[in-house]
């Protein structure tokens, strides 16, 4: 691979190819600025009506925006990878299993906007739907391929057009529809949720990709520079499709928060900027998804950055056109449960650990927080798993660490060495 086209995989990124603090956040904040964010705000209004949907919005960004921040600083101070910053803190076997299960689920990102992307031309200009999805899963795995370099023209454009299309939307909402009428708005008897539950959805769109921050931040030219990229994202770019949606939900206008359809009975033009928005921003969210995948697996697959872009991007495509899409709010369930707790034990190593090797303790805080955060689920739902899930996982490391006694480590980089 040429130097102009390394994506530094397998070693920390030098500091002399480090990024510039716009291009960082440009790139992170046009992960979250994605129509999948509208979808569920306007879930989340219609569920708990607007001021208690807006207050679990608010709170769940700003759990995520401490989250990130904080594995954000970490990933500017060491250069490397999600994967191999987890090798140090996990152990290599620990660092894998963890890399295999978010590499994966990033893959499922992509293959969610691969479908959705399909599914708006299909509703859109008619095009046949496997189609539109098997040519649209192409062009992002090709522009996938280039990397970082990819990830911030189309985050500008993405972004851009976002901005624009959801402020003629709320314009013609207004039209339409008065703030009072919005405020007031309240779900159906019979189906409204908690407020933890609302917090977890919040949390949950995007708490994978952003458990893998090192993958971006890692490109940072200081912990400081990471951390105010991250902000960018979240909560900056991450509220304002929650808030979108939300606003089109709660007036009546788009109960599913896709509020670019606004725009259609305006005329063809229109339309046409509405699937061209659509389609681009999906590409930008596939194309990160993509990125973190890509990232994972390179340490445990010995490929190459590009090979590995084209056999996710493939597979992504097949589970597209299998219908994944389809199970959105079922896959972000699960997230809340399983995904937080790993951040939640490298933030309790960061604070506690003083750079320690101790991987089982670590994974051992995982595993207690899967297991608290599936008893909230089951028997307190009222409450949010996702913060239950970081918070156990936090206390539970921090208190294994400072309080058990350190044992000497057999080998560097085996999960049953240093307990």
């Amino acid at each position: 691979m040429s130097a102009n086209n390394n994506e530094y995989e397998h070693q920390p990124v030098p500091v002399t190819a480090r990024k510039s603090l716009f291009s960082v956040a440009i790139v992170w904040a046009g992960f979250p600025m994605v129509m999948v964010g509208a979808f569920v705000g306007a879930q989340i209004i219609t569920s708990l009506g607007f001021r208690k949907g807006m207050l679990a919005i608010l709170l769940g960004n700003l759990v995520l925006a401490l989250y990130v921040a904080c594995l954000s600083a970490l990933a500017a101070r060491d250069g490397q990878t999600f994967a191999l910053s987890c090798q140090k803190i996990f152990g290599k076997i620990g660092a894998k299993v963890i890399a295999v299960f978010l590499a994966g689920l990033v893959v499922g990102w992509f293959a969610v906007q691969t479908g959705l992307a399909g599914h708006g031309l299909n509703t859109l200009l008619g095009l046949p739907l496997n189609w539109s999805i098997a040519i649209i899963g192409g062009v992002f795995t090709l522009l996938s391929i280039a990397g970082i370099k990819m990830l911030k023209p189309v985050s500008i454009i993405s972004i851009t057009l976002f901005i624009i299309t959801a402020v003629i939307s709320i314009v013609l909402n207004f039209q339409h529809h008065h703030w009072h009428e919005m405020v007031n708005y309240q779900p159906t008897a019979g189906h409204s949720l908690a407020l933890g539950i609302g917090i977890t959805m919040a949390i949950s769109v995007f708490v994978d990709s952003g458990t893998l921050t090192a993958d971006f931040t890692r490109w940072s030219k200081t912990p400081g520079q990471a951390v105010i990229a991250s902000l960018a994202a979240f909560p900056c770019a991450n509220i304002l499709p929650m808030l979108a949606g939300g606003l089109v939900a709660a007036s009546g206008e788009a109960a599913d928060g896709d509020f670019a359809h606004l725009l259609l009975p305006l005329g063809p033009v229109f339309g046409l900027f509405a699937a061209l928005f659509f389609v681009i921003n999906c590409a930008s969210v596939a194309m990160h998804g993509l990125y973190n995948a890509a990232a994972g697996w390179s340490a445990v697959i010995p490929l190459s950055f590009c090979q590995l872009v084209v056999i996710l991007g493939i597979i992504g495509t097949l589970l597209a056109l299998a219908g994944i899409t389809n199970w959105l709010v079922n896959w972000l369930s699960l997230l809340g449960i399983v995904v937080p707790g790993i951040g939640g034990a490298m933030i309790g190593w960061i604070l506690a650990g003083q750079r320690r090797f101790t991987p089982l303790r670590l994974l051992l805080a995982w595993g207690f927080s899967v297991i608290c955060s599936s008893l909230c689920a089951h028997y307190a739902p009222q409450y949010s798993v996702a913060v239950i899930s970081i918070v156990s996982a936090f206390l539970f490391a921090v208190v294994a660490l400072t309080v058990i006694p350190e044992s000497v480590p057999t080998a560097k980089g085996d999960i049953n060495g240093s307990l």
